[in-house]
């Protein structure tokens, strides 16, 4: 378990530090971590012990749940390198990963996310990685953009193994925006002098976690006449409710 642990650090450091060179050097021992991961139930049931974490091979990465670990790895590390600015951290990835696996690399798919033009939006990728594009590309973006990021990317974290990882960057981003915005933009929000108040109690919460990041969506949700579905605005207020 000491060198899942250990994997998982590895990774973790390369997604929150957007260094692709260690992404591309920690990733396959991390996928090699969550495959067996998933066999040492039936290992346990079979009698049998733990031994050591097998190599995967070319078969084994064109696997579906791989693909679908990989591409949460890589989704990963789009976020954190977009909400830095990191254009070249995602270039350069782009470009190791290539090199390393070929085209269609473990993960491509989260890249492809963040590089081409997806229309219509089906999937929340889809939605994530449009607004990560939007980051990478430098444009102006309005407070009801703020909001909309906001709100896929807690959804994304929130299915995520990096959950931990991601919540913190998330909430960072999310406080610094809508800070400015307060300060800036308040000639783009409805009712400023309800909604401003609004926003800066939330604001006063020093924690970056998932709770401070439903209680800022939910209350900046009136400055852009944003309009929450009653069940959504209940998972959110969920969310927001510490539980100590």
């Amino acid at each position: 378990m000491s060198e899942i642990l250990q994997r998982k650090a590895r990774i973790d450091a390369a997604i929150t530090q957007h260094d692709a060179t260690a992404f591309v050097q920690a990733l396959l021992g991390w996928l090699e971590a969550t495959a067996y991961l998933k066999v040492l139930p039936e290992l346990h049931k079979l009698g049998l012990g733990k031994g050591p974490i097998p190599t995967l091979s070319e078969a084994d990465l064109r696997e579906e749940s791989l693909r679908n670990t990989a591409d949460d790895t890589v989704m990963a590390y789009c976020i954190a390198a977009a909400l830095a600015g990191d254009k070249p951290g995602l270039d350069a990835l782009h470009a190791q990963m290539s090199r390393r696996f070929g085209p269609l690399y473990p993960g491509s798919s989260a890249v492809a996310h963040c590089i081409q033009v997806i229309d219509p939006i089906v999937t929340l990728d889809d939605a994530v990685g449009q607004f990560l594009k939007t980051l990478y590309e430098g444009k102006a973006i309005d407070t009801r953009d703020i909001w909309n990021i906001g709100l896929r990317l807690l959804q994304r974290l929130r299915s995520s193994n990096f959950v931990h990882e991601l919540t913190p960057l998330v909430a960072v981003w999310l406080r610094a925006q809508w800070s400015r915005a307060i300060e800036q933009q308040r000639f783009n929000l409805v009712r400023p002098r309800v909604s401003v108040p609004a926003i800066e109690g939330a604001l006063a919460d020093p924690r970056d976690d998932q709770p401070f990041i439903a209680a800022l969506l939910l209350a900046s949700a009136s400055a852009i006449d944003q309009d929450i579905e009653p069940e959504y605005r209940k998972q959110l207020a969920a969310i927001a409710e510490r539980k100590s």
